[in-house]
């Protein structure tokens, strides 16, 4: 009986012998890989174990203690999107091992631009770059592009058609090649809208109206889907602002132009995920936007609020701040903090500056209650911002800094100094009184 014993004991042993060798053969990576990974524990990578993840991570079903530790691919102690992206690379093939390499995605950076009372965002991803808005006309936003050295931006989105938010593309898609454009598709009557248009025609720029459902893969995971309009309209230009979420990893961000709580109130009702980690708060902290419901539905960590220092509208308003602060969002401000930068590897996010800390003021007006606009719109023209350019001193090459002055003009105006007033410049040829308005409202001339 001792030797029969023996006997099948050293055939178990060979057998295991035998069975480890082919396990190898059959998986050149090695045995931690059947462990990480492999969710159902059948010696394979596969849909099964990404559909076992993903229907954990949608909350659908819970895996085991075992389990979760197989699916944690990428050791950061949690089970979500990144484990079922690097489980879903490896099954295809994309990636060969769960090594060190594909632990954490590559970084993303958004930079809300300080362009005053504008808006300008830029997304660096790490295969492409977005600009959101580019402020007013003027160099503002293409000087702070210039200086990160970025020399291609393959999505630009005017939000809706105002000033503030597409003069400074203009100057951008001048200097920057540029491979797609997108806007609600709306139509406006100044000028700088006709040189908005003007430029992405000139230029060659693929030119598509955002409509909500639309996506845009960014690369690495990362996803931009528009969420509004639907079938905007002239009739109210903030509420024809394109809305679009980004998502990446587990940090999302909505950048939300200046939709007010018309467009709030269409996006609730329609069926895209809204809440996001980030907010980009809209219509530069207007009491007009971001209304209690819209708030607890986006649910945000961090929000971001774009305007001007003093400016003439009084944004943000004291509403919107007691707003953010009773829900405890931490607030950060452009005209105070300047451009806020946001760095994210997808399960974690930095941000370059300390949030601001606001008191709540008892004293403040409610939100109206009825449905009259404000009189804040931006059909009108914004405030000019400090000038720059003093017409009756500057030089041949900082005139044409002005918009509608090229070389002639240029000459032209140094001919007709001394000037009295800005309106003056009505005498070189060629500046009508439509372009007389639009270099009002660049702000950058004056005279002095």
């Amino acid at each position: 009986m001792h030797g029969l014993f023996k006997k099948k004991a050293l055939t178990k042993i060979a057998m295991a012998t035998i069975s480890l060798i082919l396990l190898l053969l059959i998986n050149p990576l090695g045995l931690s890989a059947f462990t990480l990974g492999d969710v159902n524990d059948d010696g394979r990578i596969d849909v099964q174990d990404v559909t076992l993840v993903t229907r954990h991570v949608m909350g659908i079903e819970s895996l085991s203690v075992s389990q979760m530790e197989a699916a944690d691919v990428n050791a950061d102690g949690n089970v979500d999107i990144q484990d079922i992206t690097l489980i879903t690379q490896r099954t295809l093939g994309m990636i060969d091992d769960f090594d060190d390499e594909t632990e954490t995605l590559e970084e993303i950076a958004v930079h809300f631009i300080d362009v005053g009372q504008g808006d300008s965002i830029f997304i660096n991803t790490s295969e492409q770059n977005i600009l959101i808005d580019g402020g007013n006309r003027g160099d503002i936003a293409l000087n702070y592009l210039q200086d990160l050295g970025v020399e291609k931006i393959d999505l630009v989105i005017g939000t809706h058609p105002h000033a503030d938010h597409i003069g400074g593309l203009i100057n951008v898609m001048e200097v920057i090649s540029v491979g797609e454009a997108i806007d609600p598709g709306v139509a406006h009557t100044t000028i700088t809208f006709e040189d908005y248009l003007d430029i992405i025609d000139e230029k060659e720029i693929t030119f598509t109206e955002g409509r909500a459902g639309m996506t845009r893969n960014l690369g690495e995971g990362a996803e931009l889907k528009v969420v509004h309009p639907e079938s905007p309209t002239s009739d109210h230009l903030n509420n024809a602002s394109i809305v679009v979420r980004m998502t990446y990893g587990d940090i999302s961000f909505l950048f939300t132009g200046d939709a007010e709580k018309e467009a709030e109130a269409e996006m609730l009702n329609r069926d895209h995920v809204l809440e996001s980690t980030i907010l980009k708060i809209g219509h530069h902290g207007s009491r007009t936007s971001t209304t209690q419901t819209f708030l607890d539905v986006v649910n945000p960590e961090v929000a971001i609020i774009m305007c001007g220092l003093d400016n003439t509208y009084g944004h943000p308003h004291e509403e919107t701040l007691n707003k953010l602060s009773a829900a405890n969002v931490n607030i950060y401000r452009t005209d105070l903090h300047g451009s806020v930068i946001i760095t994210t590897d997808g399960s974690a996010y930095e941000i370059n500056t300390d949030p601001y800390e606001h008191e709540d003021d008892p004293e403040s007006d409610p939100e109206p209650d009825n449905d009259q606009d404000e009189k804040e719109h931006e059909d009108d023209p914004e405030p000019p911002t400090a000038g720059t350019v003093n017409i009756n001193t500057a030089s041949y090459e900082e005139l044409q800094e002005i918009i509608h002055i090229g070389p002639s003009r240029a000459e032209s105006i140094i001919n007709h100094r001394p000037f009295t007033s800005i309106d003056g410049l009505t005498r070189v040829s060629g500046i009508s009184p439509a372009r007389l308005q639009d270099i009002k409202d660049e702000g950058i001339a004056y005279v002095e």
